[in-house]
């Protein structure tokens, strides 16, 4: 067992990882070509169609899980749908990574952000993420979400599961839970896959500055557990992570909750975590859209915007590489912890 386990960290450590998505020409036609995707939208869709067909193409296991719900900020019943792409592993045990395909209101002007970095950065690195697993067969199998109707406010299930497996704390949170819509449809209609999660990862806003492993956020703790070992394995590899608590935005329109599509897998009990990148952030738990995401959360998180901001096109590359490099160590160093877990039991 000692032999195996010290064969898995040399693996880890030799990873040469490569780069063969154009992530940055993913995030330009995200918020460019689609544009704005608020949740329920024929572009939400349109980019829910689009991500499918990139993970298709790489003869990975893909579904589109349908769904529909309530919203009190439009009438009738609204339809919204999430990308699931399987990369089956040596065991059932699976690790979701996941992200958002709709885009928020900016509070302000009233008009829907185009989603340059919040969320396309993150759906690009699902597809990199993809590329770089697609004909690996790891020892856990790998869940890529592309998580839709998470930034619609106000909302009510249209059909609520029966609990089966989830605690009934647990079942009763998720359900009353206002937003991250297709987060919340995916553990109440899949309880049972929920109890083979062993860590989920969720990416948001990863275009700018340092990666930041969120500790807290405004509705739950993330698990101390993953959050030290993706923290520690960054910098292991020469990837400088902050840890910080991420409990609101502050924007020009006030101080904004934030938490991200793992919430509802954190509220079952799955050790759970969100990454965002930003500049220089605070110690505390309010960051500044305006120095430290720059355009987060408002119409003007354009794809423009976003390659000024990093300072041309070049930089946003090597950045968004760096970011996927950081995934990758982290779910194989999630792999490696897990797989020595289950060597000893």
């Amino acid at each position: 067992m000692k032999l195996k386990a010290l064969i898995i960290i040399i693996l880890i450590f030799s990873i040469q990882p490569v780069h063969p998505v154009d992530m940055v020409g993913e995030v330009k036609h995200l918020s460019e070509d689609v544009g704005p995707r608020p949740a329920g939208s024929a572009s939400e869709r349109m980019a829910a169609e689009y991500i499918a067909s990139r993970f298709r193409g790489l003869g990975i296991k893909t579904e589109l899980e349908e769904f529909r719900y309530y919203s009190l900020t439009s009438p009738g019943v609204r339809r919204s749908c999430n990308v699931i792409a399987t990369i089956e592993g040596d065991s059932e045990r699976e690790i979701i990574i996941c992200a958002d395909l709709d885009t928020p209101m900016d509070p302000v002007t009233g008009n829907y952000s185009p989603g340059a970095n919040d969320d396309a950065t993150g759906l690009a690195l699902l597809l990199e993420i993809a590329e770089r697993y697609h004909d690996r067969r790891p020892p856990y199998t790998i869940k890529l979400i592309a998580f839709g109707a998470g930034e619609d406010g106000f909302t009510f299930p249209l059909v609520t599961p029966k609990r089966t497996s989830l605690s009934p704390d647990a079942y009763h949170q998720i359900v009353y839970l206002p937003y991250l819509v297709g987060a919340r449809h995916h553990v109440l209609n899949r309880q049972e896959e929920v109890n083979r999660t062993i860590a989920v990862i969720s990416l948001e806003a990863m275009g700018m500055g340092s990666p930041c492993i969120v500790r807290r956020d405004y509705y739950a703790d993330s698990s101390p557990a993953l959050v030290g070992l993706i923290a520690l394995n960054a910098r292991l590899h020469g990837i400088r992570a902050d840890v910080v608590d991420f409990m609101a935005a502050s924007t020009p329109a006030g101080e904004q909750a934030i938490s991200h599509v793992y919430l509802p897998f954190s509220v079952a009990g799955v050790p759970s975590t969100f990454l965002v990148s930003m500049r220089d952030p605070s110690s505390g738990g309010v960051h500044s859209t305006i120095t430290e995401i720059p355009g987060y959360l408002s119409d003007r998180d354009t794809f423009s915007n976003l390659i000024e901001e990093s300072g041309g096109r070049e930089a946003l590359e090597g950045h968004m590489d760096a970011m996927a490099d950081m995934v990758e160590y982290s779910i194989e160093a999630i792999f490696l912890v897990r797989g020595m877990w289950d060597l000893l039991q």
